[in-house]
């Protein structure tokens, strides 16, 4: 089964480029967040400053809105572009484990289709992700590094993730609603976003010394395979 793995390290190394650079658009995304209160305080959080029905007459919110505009539609591909590298990225590193005859919790295809599921997202790539980097080490040694990343990695993905999508709902709990709280929640979002990239990028690049020592061994592996057969039948011949 070691022929059939493949190698993963250019997946990673894509993807930790993307991540590089969505790391410095969400930068500088905080600081368009802290533009936007400042702009729209000087209009005092009117409502129609984020409503697509009404049209307002402020210059400063007018550019802010023509500004921000252009870098979305940067920012956006980028992201998009992000999500499927690591999706690409994170069902081959569970794949491998199947093609060496490792035995994994879930079938492979559960390492794509589990972050659509909701609230079966919030356990099960944390699940993945910890048997990734359980089972890739033991393949190739005995002790495995500790697992302290993978818990700040989903802990910061999981609160960047609420705050971005029910953020308003937590807000308008705790600080009442409106157009003030709303950007304030947004700012949050923004802030654990950035931590949450920094930290997937070193996961990344520790499963991914992982996986190539793993390869290695398969490949090294597989190939004295060979040659034993080889020699086998040499003698035979002979």
């Amino acid at each position: 089964m070691t022929e059939k793995i493949k190698d993963n390290s250019k997946r990673a190394n894509r993807l930790i480029s993307i991540l590089k650079i969505y790391l410095g658009l969400s930068i500088i995304d905080l600081l368009f967040g802290f533009f936007q209160y400042k702009v729209w305080s000087n209009h005092d959080f009117n409502p129609i400053l984020d409503s697509w029905d009404a049209e307002y007459d402020f210059p400063d919110a007018i550019a802010f809105d023509i500004i921000y505009g252009v870098f979305w539609l940067v920012f956006l591909p980028i992201m998009i572009v992000a999500y499927i590298r690591f999706i690409k990225w994170f069902r081959r590193a569970y794949c491998n484990l199947n093609r060496l005859g490792i035995e994994t919790d879930k079938k492979e295809g559960w390492a794509a289709g589990a972050w659509f599921i909701p609230f079966y997202n919030l356990v099960a790539p944390y699940l993945i992700m910890n048997e990734i980097w359980d089972k890739t080490q033991k393949y190739y040694k005995e002790n495995t590094e500790d697992t302290n990343i993978l818990g700040v990695w989903w802990a910061l993905w999981v609160a960047a993730n609420i705050m971005t999508n029910q953020g308003d709902g937590i807000g308008a709990s705790f600080l009442g609603e409106g157009l003030e709280t709303q950007t304030i929640i947004t700012i949050i979002a923004d802030i654990l976003w950035i931590p949450a990239t920094y930290v997937t990028i070193n996961l990344i690049k520790k499963v991914a010394f992982f996986e190539k020592e793993m390869y290695e061994k398969a490949v090294n592996t597989n190939n004295e395979e060979i040659n034993e057969v080889v020699f086998k039948e040499t003698v035979q011949q002979s």
